[in-house]
């Protein structure tokens, strides 16, 4: 399969998992929905949905809270966006690199009069492309240059165990191209990594970030690359990037 094609089924299994309320009425098609209603905005250009949508005989905050208890506990609950017209929850599940870097459901509950609510339930999978092999970092880097530069803190340190380089090479080339698009993503704190051919030598590859979406800019031979995407975590969980770079390079630095 394309890695479409196998988000698609992924959308189809992620919306299997909702659970309607009782009494709720699969609609053949979408229904009419109210002015004004609010929304999600998808962050990544690679994301495939799949949709349906219920009816019920019972207010939207009702539902609401009765869906928050009945999930699978294997979701996440991100955020509540509270209406009228409409009461939207989204559900999260883990990324599952390095086929998908963003897995969600979007239920939405959508009063349309006479004590009647519309539920659009939206599965959104993001997938991750494939990388080019000539946009990674050669095997010929002895030595990285790891610095942090936060407001808070500051801190360089330079690594010459060849192993460790390697393995934070890897750790860079591991990384997927960055399908985040249409967004100013801020509030990355980030790390800056400058590989080496040998000490005191020019740059052969620098990566920034990541930034608050997870976008990581890269470099190549002072040549801009795209830019590259880690699935966004929060700093202090021990499989975030940073986590990750600090924890090979053997680098105790509290992230703020």
């Amino acid at each position: 399969m394309t890695p479409k094609e196998r988000a698609a089924i992924e959308a189809q299994r992620i919306l299997a998992q909702f659970v309607p309320p009782p009494g709720a009425v699969a609609l053949a098609k979408e229904p009419k929905l109210p002015g004004g209603a609010g929304g999600v905005g998808y962050l990544y250009t690679t994301t495939v949905h799949a949709v349906r949508y219920w009816q019920v005989r019972e207010d939207a905050p009702t539902l609401l809270a009765w869906e928050n208890a009945h999930m699978p506990r294997t979701f996440s609950q991100e955020n509540v966006l509270i209406g009228p017209p409409s009461w939207n929850t989204l559900y999260t599940l883990p990324p599952v690199p390095p086929w998908f870097v963003r897995r969600e459901l979007n239920a939405q509950y959508y009063d349309v009069g006479g004590g009647e609510t519309v539920i659009m339930t939206d599965a959104a999978v993001a997938w991750e492309p494939p990388r080019p092999a000539t946009e990674v970092i050669p095997a010929s880097v002895t030595v990285v240059t790891i610095a942090a530069d936060w407001p808070s803190v500051s801190h360089q340190a330079t690594i010459t165990s060849v192993p460790t380089v390697r393995r934070l090479a890897a750790l860079v080339n591991g990384l997927s191209p960055s399908t985040v698009g249409g967004v100013l993503c801020l509030g990355g704190l980030g790390l800056t990594l400058t590989f080496s051919a040998k000490a005191g030598g020019p740059p052969t590859a620098v990566a920034w970030g990541p930034d608050g979406c997870g976008v990581v800019a890269f470099q190549l031979n002072g040549k801009n690359q795209p830019d590259l995407m880690v699935p966004v975590r929060k700093v202090s969980d021990p499989s975030s990037y940073d986590s990750m770079v600090l924890k090979t390079a053997g680098l105790h630095w509290k992230l703020p």
